[in-house]
């Protein structure tokens, strides 16, 4: 019925057929592109997205890096600190000890000369009284020997020390050695005489 019309001209309808086919195809093409466009910038913005991530992912990994190297330097400057305190308290004990030995050695070193001096008086006394009655003195000693020394305590003294005091005194108070025993038992107490 239209090609059978008389104004129908078939260029025109193919013009027009063409224009509309152009022009879908150029809608279509728009939303083709405006699809890819819209594609192009999800993939842009997940790509933004993970690079944000990976970010912020990478500075707490950092930040945990740092955390750890805080803590590890902490704990290394807390043990320094530890040592230090230690080796300040060997140091102060080892001082004391020293000084608790210098202690002690003066006042045996004291101990010892006040009883030569007390030793060298009472020779010189004993002496001064031989020399009064020489007759006397080669019957007995210069020095009782029992005046001289304490009685043997097994609880404070020790013995071997003790024997070696006596053998002293004794020469000093020229006790002859064949008399030694005698006075030694003197001095020990009955529980060790036997």
């Amino acid at each position: 019925m239209i090609l059978a019309s008389k104004e129908y001209d078939e260029e025109c309808a193919k013009e027009w057929l063409n224009a509309i086919i152009n022009e879908r195809k150029e809608k279509e093409n728009v939303r083709r592109d405006e699809e890819i466009q819209i594609e192009e910038r999800k993939r842009q913005e997940e790509i933004q997205e993970r690079r944000r991530q990976e970010v912020i992912a990478e500075r707490k990994r950092e930040e945990k890096i740092d955390i750890a190297g805080r803590k590890r330097q902490e704990a290394i400057q807390e043990s320094r600190e530890q040592q230090e305190i230690e080796l300040r308290k060997l140091e102060y004990g080892e001082r004391k000890r020293k000084e608790e030995y210098e202690g002690r050695k003066r006042k045996d070193e004291m101990e010892f000369e006040l009883e030569k001096i007390r030793l060298g008086a009472e020779g010189r006394f004993s002496n001064a009284i031989a020399n009064q009655n020489v007759n006397k003195t080669q019957i007995k000693p210069k020095l009782e020997i029992h005046h001289l020394m304490q009685k043997f305590n097994s609880d404070k003294n020790d013995i071997s020390l003790y024997l070696i005091m006596f053998e002293r005194l004794a020469k000093q108070s020229e006790i002859l050695e064949n008399t030694w025993v005698t006075h030694l038992l003197g001095l020990l107490r009955m529980t060790l005489r036997s």
